[in-house]
């Protein structure tokens, strides 16, 4: 694929994505620090909400010819054949890694046939508002741009340590729910999780799809407690080398075709 003034886009896309954030979440941290704010009051939830979209708006605001409603459409809509199943193949092993590594569900969650409903319900809102939304950004707008100029392997990783530099401000809010979560773990998870939707993406070219496991590991992070022991790290590991595989197998052969 053939990206016109992908410098241009590039360069636009990142300026947007972390002035919109930054601006949000940094004033957000700053108000919360010096007034009687918290950060479950509407305003500063609010700052957080609308932070957590900068990615989202950047990548309509970047859309190649400008935006519209109809490039946003065909933005979203396109993917390759047998998504599906192989959106289904990645789900089924994220699953399968977060509940070999769960001690159970979080405090506060029902241990009845009501915790599937809440497990609904979080991935619906993790999916299209807290995470999923992203990848029109990182996945659907960043990763082309630079497939283009990097090795395979190396796309994930900028990718991921763009990522999970843009989260920082978070862990300066107090009374964020990020800071639960030592910032190396989360960067540990994060650049695996690059790994995991860019091959993803490689493979189906489909931004609902990255949106759709986005969720769902947002969803299992916020209602599993997890063991993170040496098997946790050492799977982390496995799974990312596979899709690494994935994405330097797919890649080229996609350079080639477009």
């Amino acid at each position: 694929m053939i990206i016109k003034n992908a410098p241009d886009r590039l360069g636009r896309y990142l300026v947007l994505t972390f002035a919109i954030s930054w601006l949000a979440w940094w004033g957000e941290a700053l108000v919360v620090k010096i007034s009687p704010l918290t950060a479950q009051d509407p305003p500063a939830l609010l700052a957080f909400f609308l932070g957590g979209f900068g990615p989202t708006i950047a990548a309509c605001l970047c859309l190649p010819g400008g935006f519209s409603l109809k490039g946003l459409g065909q933005f979203l809509t396109s993917h390759r054949p047998k998504t599906l199943p192989v959106l289904a193949a990645f789900a089924g092993l994220l699953a399968l890694f977060f509940l070999a590594f769960s001690t159970g569900l979080v405090s506060g969650i029902p241990r009845d046939g009501r915790a599937l409903v809440v497990f609904g319900l979080v991935f619906i809102q993790a999916s299209l508002l807290f995470g999923g939304n992203e990848e029109l950004g990182w996945r659907g707008t960043l990763q082309p741009l630079l497939a283009n100029r990097l090795p395979a392997w190396l796309v994930p990783l900028v990718i991921g340590l763009i990522w999970v530099g843009w989260h920082i401000p978070l862990w300066f809010i107090e009374g964020n729910s990020h800071q639960t979560m030592s910032f190396t773990d989360f960067a540990l998870l994060g650049l695996a999780l690059s790994y995991w939707l860019s091959a993803l993406m490689t493979l189906t070219r489909s931004i609902p799809g990255c949106m759709v496991l986005h969720g769902l590991t947002n969803t299992f992070l916020g209602l599993l407690v997890m063991n993170q022991g040496p098997a946790y790290y050492l799977s982390l590991a496995v799974l990312t080398g596979l899709s690494l595989a994935v994405s330097a197998q797919v890649q080229p052969r996609s350079r080639q075709r477009d």
